[in-house]
């Protein structure tokens, strides 16, 4: 029978890995585990690790999993890290590569584990690190210095470091480990490096100066101590799994490399039998609270019994062997999780759960394994595929893959089709067009650009290079923090042997950088000298550095092996396109990859050898890779097509009309966006006249434009959107003002009031018209203009400024309407709970500095003042604060359980009036921060805009005190007075947010800014946080705003964070670092687009207004 088209689609997308590799290990296992597989292990696993936590010293748990290939040991590490992780408890993973130095393999294992993820943390360092200062005994505020969010201080570590020490006193010896461990965990890649270096016994003569700054001893350890410290720092807050893997694959090697073993075995081969035994017992009895779990084959661990040390099949307990399948349901099951996860992707519904395989066929499964099942299941796909035709698969016995000859007969088997030419040649014509639009050159030359984008470009060149041969034998793995990508092929099956090439891309230009990234990738890549199963490709363009240091480990990559390959930019470009059209997996694809075998082009690629089991002559590998490369240019793969320009490439394609006049050439590729995250577009059927930000007059639920797409593309969102709040990261000459104004007006052309913060004078002049229309305009930008200045009213407060238009504090919320909706069981009520208790927590961070904090009653004080507000809130009608001050004054002993309160409460009431003669900003003359006052527009205006210009409050801490006060009085407005239906209710606008809601401590706005992200949205009040510093804005802002714009940086710590933010988010800001005035990517999900903005409708000359022009500003309007 004929494959229909969406059988043929489904078929297509199932992907069965029947061989899981070093770095699946990480993923989750949930969705494909089985029940009913290797039962008894599982239970000696769960009592291993019971034992590490209940452990209070070295462990004496050690497990050897046995069993052979393909019956699911590195599946069933992977559930067991789940299982570990699950209970907060560390998992590490031990890929034994090079037994030469067993102690460098485990420290480099165990520092690229803890950076893998946590269950409620980053990273399982972020994790260690939290739980050790909240042990310490830290503050909340010193805490947040190690969350990850932002780098530590000197200051905060000594203080980690001290507490330590005074509660284990054997710190002292390490304490240079722990502070290197907290610098790895910064987002700061310098600091992580030097964290690195330390743990590496790195010395570098250029860092000498900031390791005395940083605390650090001048000198490391050898890699056993340093591992050993770091067990014990991990055994203070859980147990940990140390899984050791691939030693059949080292045995398998070194076997190969020095000889088949007789008897007694080669001396060389003992010698690594040796190596192995020595550190699989010193991992076992010099660890911590550790189960040591090692898998491997049967003949691997009866090697290490004969050959090694004698005591090492004392020292662990052998549970297993893993075997077959034990029944048909178990394998079925196997087969019908995975098939049932392609199909319903592709919303296909199959004849029934494991079509193409017959229910019946699964009884005859019983004696093969995991492996042999999927293998044979996908050969059958395959050759579904291949003969266009459907069959079912009714036995898993040899020769049984195809149907009986008579049923053959019955129904011919159509002859393989090869994709027409023409079909082909649209591929070339889209292939060419993706790489003209590539931005990469920046991962050539920038560190971190390349440790972002390397591992997804070269997977997606790997992949492309192994289908061009057909695909058969090989993995591609995502190397980890050692390396950027492994190619694996298998050797022979037995003995599980491997030929590996891999790749790490060093262009970093600082030598601390270069000498950690180098002696990582040495060892993960598991160079030994004159072994040619392991090869490793440093890619670099530019000549390394003179470091003393970093010249040696280079050196010595080298002489183990390691070639230097250029990092061309030709080359990433193609890397790109192939991963673009390998997501996008149009039909014809396979056949063009075998017919124009264009990653067989690549130059980064002219080392890798197709002979399985080949082993390479070093001394002409250089002049072999330098024969076979070449750098694939514009035509060079792609024949007719040559130099198609992107736009027309792409018309080509989707066959379209040309346009009337060029289109530009696009920066990067258009990606589908997905159906529910893709930002809101305006009509095409607007009239012309309209221009791209839509017709006057705006309706409220009317999309708002925010830029076009290099392809011309308005891009919008639409206003409901904003209600889940927008953070802008930009640095200076971005265009992040001119984008601010224009989401402002945009918002205000749609009746949606907005209070904007404006801590640098650069929105003051929002209401005020251009001399002449400036360039950046869209068509109908003059008339939106007109509209917006003519319906829209712009006031300019002046807090602290009496001679203008000043505002002044109301420091105690509305109780009452933060009390509305409490009673209750509901989620409603509990949600109104919680707001409530904010409020209080904001307020009382507000009022701290106002209440005479001091002395050793501090904490006392801050206790007491939370209560009254507490209690007060609860009672008042008319929250005040003379009524605070009054119930202050008033005090009832019932109100606290601190004895101290009857005598400090009244203090305090008397340090709050001080503060309202003392302070104009608390009891002078001015408006009161009414959101009533500042959000509704007068009559015929659709909207208003109040500017809170913050020039009278030149002290940061007055600053973050206003604005946690207009936060707590707009919370307590909004809930008496929610948007309802409206799309938008109403905006607030804080440039310089890090400095409102900062990462590190917590300042009077944080817990305010906290409420408002975090609950505001219900009501109808949209967030706009604009950064120059995401590192510096608190994750829990950044984690609130469904909307990410990112614009120009400045910083590479900065460039960086927001590469890292773009990421976790699905998306990709290569280019950050190079964009221009006005350009920005937009995130809305799990992808981003790059967009132009147009310049803003109100006035905004090249510098700011002065504080004088601000103040006249304020009068006038």
């Amino acid at each position: 029978m004929s494959l229909t088209d969406d059988q043929r689609a489904a078929l297509r997308s199932v992907r069965l890995n029947w061989a899981p590799t070093y770095e699946e290990v990480w993923d989750s296992a949930t969705d494909l585990h089985v029940d009913g597989l290797h039962t008894d292990v599982w239970d000696d696993l769960e009592d291993s690790l019971g034992d590490a936590v209940a452990s209070t010293g070295p462990c004496p748990t050690g497990l050897v999993i046995t069993g052979n290939a393909g019956t699911g040991k590195t599946h069933l590490l992977t559930r067991f890290r789940d299982e570990v992780q699950s209970h907060g408890h560390y998992f590490v993973l031990l890929e034994l590569l090079d037994s030469s130095d067993f102690w460098r393999a485990a420290l480099t294992s165990l520092r690229s584990s803890l950076l893998r993820p946590a269950r409620d943390h980053p990273t399982q360092l972020a994790q260690l690190i939290w739980l050790l200062s909240d042990e310490a005994g830290l503050s909340r505020a010193q805490r947040r210095e190690f969350s990850g969010d932002a780098a530590p201080t000197p200051d905060t570590l000594d203080a980690l470091v001290t507490a330590m020490s005074n509660r284990r006193p054997q710190v002292r010896q390490y304490h240079g480990v722990l502070r290197a461990l907290v610098l790895l965990a910064s987002p700061d890649s310098r600091l992580a490096d030097l964290g690195s270096a330390f743990l590496d016994d790195i010395e570098v003569e250029e860092t000498a100066a900031e390791r005395l700054h940083w605390g650090l001893p001048a000198h490391g350890f050898p890699a056993v101590e340093t591992v050993r410290a770091i067990s014990a720092f991990l055994a203070e807050t859980g147990a940990t799994v140390f899984a050791v893997d691939q030693i059949d694959t080292l045995l398998a090697q070194s076997a190969a490399t020095l000889g088949a073993p007789g008897a007694e075995g080669p001396a060389g081969e003992n010698e690594v039998v040796e190596q192995i035994g020595h550190g699989l017992m010193a991992l076992r009895q010099g660890l911590y609270r550790t189960v040591t779990v090692a898998c491997m084959l049967p003949t691997a661990w009866e090697t290490l019994q004969t050959r090694a040390t004698a005591s090492v099949a004392d020292r662990f307990r052998v549970v297993g062997p893993l075997k077959s399948l034990p029944d048909g349901a178990v394998a079925r099951a196997i087969v019908e999780r995975r098939l049932t996860a392609a199909y319903r992707a592709k919303e296909f519904t199959p004849p029934h759960p494991t079509w193409p395989v017959a229910p019946e066929a699964f009884a005859t499964a019983v004696h093969h394994t995991p492996r042999d099942l999927l293998t044979r299941v996908d050969g059958h796909i395959r050759s579904c595929l291949a003969t266009h035709s459907v069959f079912e698969l009714t036995s898993f016995e040899d020769g049984a893959t195809r149907p009986a000859p008579a049923a053959a007969a019955a129904r011919p088997v159509e002859p393989v089709a090869v994709a027409p030419e023409d079909l082909l040649t649209k591929l070339d014509a889209e292939f060419e067009a993706l790489r003209v639009r590539a931005r990469v050159g920046e991962v050539a030359t920038d560190q971190a650009a390349a440790d972002g984008a390397m591992a997804h470009l070269l997977n997606a060149g790997l992949r492309a290079w192994t289908r061009e041969d057909g695909g058969e034998g090989f993995q591609i793995e995502r190397g980890g923090r050692q390396l950027d990508a492994r190619l694996r092929r298998r050797l022979a099956g037995r003995t599980e042997d491997e030929q590996h090439w891999a790749f790490r891309a060093v262009p970093a230009a600082n030598p601390v950088a270069v000498t950690n990234r180098v002696q990582s990738a040495a060892i993960g890549a598991g160079l030994v000298a004159g072994q040619d199963r392991r090869q490793l490709f440093l890619l670099r363009s530019t000549p390394w550095p003179t470091s003393p240091k970093a010249s040696a480990v280079i050196a010595d990559a080298i002489e183990r092996g390691a070639q230097q390959l250029p990092l061309d930019e030709g080359d990433l470009a193609t890397l790109e396109a192939l991963g673009r059209l390998i997501d996008r997996a149009p039909d014809g694809l396979d056949e063009w990859l075998t017919a124009r075998r264009p990653a067989h082009g690549l130059r980064l690629f002219a080392g890798l050898e197709t002979k399985p089991g080949a082993v390479h002559d070093r001394s002409n590998a250089a002049t072999n890779a330098a024969r076979r490369a070449r750098a694939l240019v514009p035509g060079d793969a792609v024949g007719k097509v040559g130099g198609l320009s992107s736009a027309m490439a792409d018309l080509m394609f989707s066959g379209t009309p040309a346009p009337a006049r060029p289109e530009p050439v696009r920066s990067e590729p258009a990606r589908p966006e997905p159906a529910r995250t893709e930002p809101a577009r305006p009509e095409p059927a607007a009239p012309s006249s309209a221009g791209p930000a839509g017709p006057l007059p705006a309706a409220p639920e009317q999309p708002i434009a925010l830029g076009l797409a290099p392809d011309e593309r308005a891009i919008a969102v639409n206003p409901a959107d904003l209600r889940k709040h927008v953070a802008i990261f930009a640095g200076s000459g971005s265009g992040k003002t001119v984008l601010i104004r224009r989401l402002i007006e945009e918002c205000a052309l749609r009746g949606t009031s907005a209070i904007v913060l404006d801590p640098n004078n650069d929105l003051s002049r929002l209401g005020e018209a251009w001399p002449q229309a400036p360039s950046g305009w869209w068509p109908g930008d003059a008339d939106r203009a007109d509209a917006y200045l003519g319906d829209t009213e712009v006031v300019v407060w002046t807090p602290n400024r009496p001679s203008a238009r000043p505002l002044v504090l109301q420091p105690i919320p509305d109780f009452a309407a933060l009390r509305a909706g409490m009673d209750g069981t509901d989620l409603e009520a509990q949600e109104a709970r919680e707001g409530f208790a904010m409020a209080v927590e904001a307020c009382a961070s507000a009022l701290e500095q106002h209440v005479g904090l001091s002395g050793q009653r501090r904490e006392q004080q801050r206790a007491i003042l939370r209560e009254s507000l507490t209690a007060y809130g609860r009672q008042a009608d008319r929250s005040t604060v003379q009524g605070f001050i009054a119930f202050l004054r008033d005090w009832d002993a019932d109100r606290s359980q601190l004895p101290s309160a009857d005598k400090l409460a009244p203090d305090m009431a008397n340090n709050l009036q001080a503060a309202l003669i003392n302070n104009p900003l608390l009891g002078g003359e001015g408006q009161a921060v009414d959101p009533s006052a500042l959000l509704t527009p007068s009559a015929g205006k659709r909207a208003r805009i109040s500017v809170i210009s913050l020039i009278g409050l030149p002290d940061e801490t007055q600053r973050q005190t206003f604005v946690s006060q207009l936060q707590l009085a707009l919370f307590s407005w909004i809930k008496r007075h929610p948007a309802g239906d409206r799309p938008l209710g109403w905006l607030l606008v804080m440039d310089e947010a890090q400095q409102i809601a900062p990462s590190g401590a917590v300042k009077p706005s944080t817990e305010s800014t906290l409420l408002l992200a975090s609950q505001a949205r219900k009501y109808g009040l949209g967030l706009v946080f604009a950064t120059q510093s995401p590192t510096g804005l608190h994750n829990k802002i950044v984690g609130n705003s469904a909307t990410h714009l990112y614009g120009k940086l400045n910083a590479p710590v900065q460039i960086q964070a927001a590469k890292d933010l773009a990421a976790a988010r699905g998306g990709r800001i290569d280019a950050i670092g190079g964009l221009g005035p006005g350009d920005f990517y937009l995130g809305t999900g799990n992808d981003t687009i790059r967009l132009h903005a147009p310049m803003c409708l109100s006035h905004h000359p090249a510098t700011p207004p002065t504080e004088d022009e601000v103040l006249r500003i304020s009068r006038e309007g």
